[in-house]
């Protein structure tokens, strides 16, 4: 990002300086603008010169192209044809393009200077004098034909840029004025200066526009450009749509007072105090993430790159941003699928412990009395621990879609009755959402109603509330006692041997329920009991 703005920097460059050039910067350049400011000034005051003595010394001293021309023709040309009805002479040139090359044969060169020599490469003014006609490109008739407009309309003053060549083919790019003598324009005063070097730099500035203009508009970020004071300069079509502001309604206001937070304005106002005297500033050459605000007035998150440059003695600064809600989103998205493979290893690691433990109690007892009934209930709990096991791997490969499962909770209560030893009693059939974890959530239930609580009966109710599945798992345990009963969801809370029970297996239930969009609540069953609710989302 960093060096997609440098690049982006030095075009911008060019093109502030292309627009507030006034007077091209080479002390050459400046002198050639003077002269082509006062050519027709110069003009008339070689018509004085004219008139003394030392006026060959000068003629041919100047750094000027002076050609002493006769349009005396050309002037009885144009009066034969308003004679003949022509009225409009700007669309008779127009469409009759022989006659302008006519009128050009009618021209007559009386003098040249040595500069015009050296400018347009002849070898004699004889050369020039007899060869009007080639020092002409297809590109120079727009003008020629601008000149006898003028003529047409008795003007005795013109000025204009066209295009000439040399008598070697290269090709000059002029800025012409002439001041006519008498009315009969008999003794034409015509200067030009070659301002080829000035063309090859504008073409130079165009080309940067465009190439700017190129990159700027098919930029996926936004690129934005202050001033000193905050106000915007430059704004590309993705900060149009990332903001929402067209160029016309964000060009020359304060950027930071309509796409900033308030809470940032304290903190860019000095900021800026700081940039405008030496460029510097705490987000200068730096990448930041803040919040911005479009103009709908949502907020969103942004990465702000900026880099400062000094132009034409004031401080800019031209910054790329970034609309980072995505990568946000995803971030977030990314976290929480790491949050949710945390706990499915917790569910595994509980729940696998909790068999382990069984089955080591088990191998104990059959030692003890070699009862083969034993063997069958060790091998329940291993096979009941794979199962779990590859539960619990479908459901880490389905984390990645985010997307929930249709349980019916009748097949669900059939899975519970044939992993408790007890005899469940259920009433109610609902489909919910849910994923594979919905099965460890009802063994770690039922499970600590039973190890926990020395529930010998065990309830399931499904039914509806308030538009969710409301599934109660009602036992006649011992209940839990009033001083822990705001801890039992708690993450490592546990009222038991620390040694047998790793007192994470409500934290896990909650956790998993609440994954699923529900909740689970306690309440006491009277008697005595307990009741553990939960509520998802079920099936309309």
């Amino acid at each position: 990002m960093k060096n997609k703005l440098e690049r982006i920097l030095q075009i911008t460059k060019d093109i502030i300086k292309g627009k507030k050039i006034t007077k091209i910067p080479s002390q050459t350049d400046k002198i050639e603008e003077n002269i082509v400011s006062n050519l027709h000034i110069i003009n008339e005051q070689f018509l004085e010169l004219k008139k003394k003595e030392d006026f060959r010394d000068i003629y041919d001293s100047v750094p000027l192209s002076i050609w002493i021309e006769d349009f005396s023709d050309v002037k009885k040309y144009i009066d034969r044809k308003r004679e003949d009805g022509i009225e409009n002479f700007k669309e008779y040139f127009a469409n009759n393009f022989k006659e302008v090359k006519k009128c050009v044969s009618l021209i007559k060169i009386q003098d040249v200077n040595k500069h015009t020599l050296k400018v347009y490469k002849a070898s004699s003014k004889e050369e020039l004098k007899t060869n009007l006609s080639t020092i002409f490109l297809e590109e120079s008739y727009p003008t020629i034909e601008d000149q006898l407009i003028s003529i047409a309309n008795n003007k005795k003053k013109f000025f204009g840029e066209s295009i000439n060549k040399t008598l070697k083919n290269d090709k000059l790019n002029i800025y012409l004025a002439w001041v006519a003598q008498d009315d009969n324009y008999s003794k034409v005063i015509v200067s030009s200066i070659d301002i080829s070097n000035r063309k090859k730099i504008e073409h130079s500035l165009e080309e940067s526009k465009e190439k700017f203009r190129k990159i700027t508009s098919s930029a996926k970020d936004a690129i934005i450009m202050i001033d000193s004071r905050g106000k915007v300069n430059f704004w590309n079509e993705a900060a149009e749509k990332i903001f929402g502001y067209k160029k016309n309604e964000i060009i020359n206001k304060d950027l930071h007072r309509i796409i900033a937070d308030k809470k940032y304005h304290d903190q860019i106002d000095k900021g800026l105090e700081k940039f405008s005297h030496n460029g510097k500033g705490a987000i200068i050459d730096d990448t930041i993430e803040m919040e911005a605000i479009h103009k709908d007035g949502k907020v969103f998150p942004v990465e702000i790159s900026v880099t400062a440059t000094k132009i034409n003695n004031e401080w800019y600064g031209l910054s790329i941003i970034r609309d980072i809600t995505k990568r946000k989103l995803n971030e977030e998205e990314l976290k929480r699928h790491k949050e949710q493979i945390s706990l499915i290893n917790n569910i595994l690691r509980h729940d696998i412990t909790n068999n382990l433990s069984a089955i080591r109690s088990a191998i104990d007892i059959y030692f003890d009395e070699r009862n083969d009934e034993i063997l069958n209930e060790i091998i329940s709990y291993i096979d009941k621990s794979t199962d779990l096991i590859h539960k619990m791997r479908n459901h880490e490969t389905r984390i990645q879609t985010d997307k929930l499962q249709i349980f019916d909770t009748k097949e669900i209560y059939s899975y519970v009755k044939q992993i408790s030893a007890l005899d469940i009693k259920t009433s109610g059939q609902m489909k919910i959402f849910a994923d594979d974890s919905i099965y460890s959530v009802f063994d770690n239930l039922i499970n600590n109603a039973v190890e926990h609580g020395g529930a010998t009966e065990i309830e399931i109710r499904t039914s509806t509330k308030n538009d969710l599945a409301e599934i109660k798992i009602i036992d006649n345990g011992k209940g839990i006692p009033n001083k822990i009963k705001d801890k039992i969801f708690n993450k490592g809370f546990t009222s038991v041997d620390s040694n047998k029970h790793s007192g994470i297996g409500l934290f896990i239930v909650k956790q998993t329920v609440e994954k699923w969009g529900g909740f689970i609540i306690f309440e006491d069953n009277k008697p005595h009991g307990s009741i553990f609710k939960l509520y998802v989302n079920k099936i309309r």
